[in-house]
């Protein structure tokens, strides 16, 4: 038997919070669906706090800054990075659960609600900065981040309910208005 990791324990604590949310992340539970004692858990977290917190940091790590880095590594102009982006960030359903476990579970927790305001400002705050890139005015450039930020919240919403994901085409377009110049 291989030895687990702190980030094994991470990951099965967030594919549980995906799945049945926050208050159903437990050291028993997630030792048990990892075939091992809750001993393992006690030698990498001193509680189920620490676990959480670990939650968030792998959120914000893999949700928003590789996803922001990988967009930033695609060759070409601007407009090309929008694309990139709308790519990463919508073509990903298997990560609607996180999203929607986080937002929930941080209506009545403070560490999860001011993780889910910063990254929320992050992603915000890049996307203007994509736009504003393309050349748009920063006002407008941070109108469309918001209208394509909430579009995006909203996919994760929907998806998670049984609707289909928006087709490329839509997504393409979607990418286009942003870029497009204000009239």
């Amino acid at each position: 038997m291989s030895t687990l990791t702190a980030s094994d324990w991470v990951l099965a604590a967030a594919r549980r919070l995906a799945s049945h949310g926050v208050d159903q992340v437990r050291v028993e539970p997630l030792a048990q669906s990892l075939g091992v004692s809750k001993g393992s858990f006690y030698w990498h977290f001193a509680s189920r706090e620490a676990l959480l917190a670990g939650v968030l940091e792998m959120w914000e790590s893999q949700g928003t800054e590789a996803i922001i880095a990988a967009v930033d590594a695609t060759a070409g102009p601007p407009p090309a990075r929008v694309h990139a982006l709308i790519t990463h960030t919508f073509g990903q359903p298997e990560h609607d659960g996180i999203e929607l476990g986080i937002r929930a579970w941080a209506r009545h927790d403070p560490l999860a609600a001011a993780t889910a305001a910063r990254v929320d400002k992050r992603r915000i705050g890049y996307v203007t900065g994509l736009l504003s890139e393309c050349g748009i005015d920063a006002g407008v450039a941070r109108t469309r981040a918001e209208f394509m930020y909430r579009t995006l919240i909203g996919e994760f919403v929907l998806r998670s309910h049984g609707h289909d994901p928006l087709p490329p085409g839509t997504l393409k377009r979607l990418g286009d208005t942003l870029v497009l110049p204000p009239s």
